[in-house]
């Protein structure tokens, strides 16, 4: 079990370095378009889509692997105080068993959408026709590693008997 926790901290780290490379990305692509623009009257063609289709999905969805291992979702305890510490831990495995079944369904139909989108060859239809089928990759990937992550947060909560539930 410890290899599975440390590949899943790798895949994390990966992708929170691949958001990291986004944010960066868009920085520099907007940079020089406006620079290029503002210059030489030539800006860079398709900016919007690049960063709309290439950074921005990368950037929003690629971190949520992370929170899911740190735990670090909004939790509602309004009831969860009053439970006691068996009913505690069922709720624990029940909440982050069910969001891992949610990140499968959402896997799966991103999953299917980016077969679809593979045989089409999608593309943007703004100025230029830029492939936008391998950007579809990244949410069934991402919700597919993330329903890991909710798993292994609840195998570790679950053996945490130390842990003040």
């Amino acid at each position: 079990m410890h290899s599975v926790n440390r590949l899943a901290e790798f895949l994390a780290r990966l992708q929170l370095a691949l958001a990291a490379l986004a944010v960066l990305a868009i920085l520099l692509t907007v940079s020089v378009d406006v620079l290029l623009r503002a210059s030489v009257n030539a800006p860079i063609g398709a900016t919007i889509e690049i960063v709309s289709f290439y950074y921005m999905i990368p950037l929003v969805f690629f971190p949520i692997m992370t929170l899911e291992l740190k735990g670090g979702h909004i939790d509602t305890d309004l009831f969860y105080r009053l439970f006691p510490r068996r009913m505690k831990q069922l709720s624990i495995v029940v909440s982050v068993l069910l969001t891992a079944l949610i990140y499968l369904v959402l896997a799966y139909f991103t999953f299917k959408q980016a077969v679809v989108s593979t045989d089409n060859g999608e593309v943007s239809m703004g100025i230029s026709h830029l492939p936008i089928w391998p950007v579809r990759w990244v949410l069934p990937f991402v919700f597919a590693t993330s329903a890991v992550a909710a798993f292994l947060l609840c195998v570790k909560r679950f053996q945490d008997r130390d842990r003040d539930v």
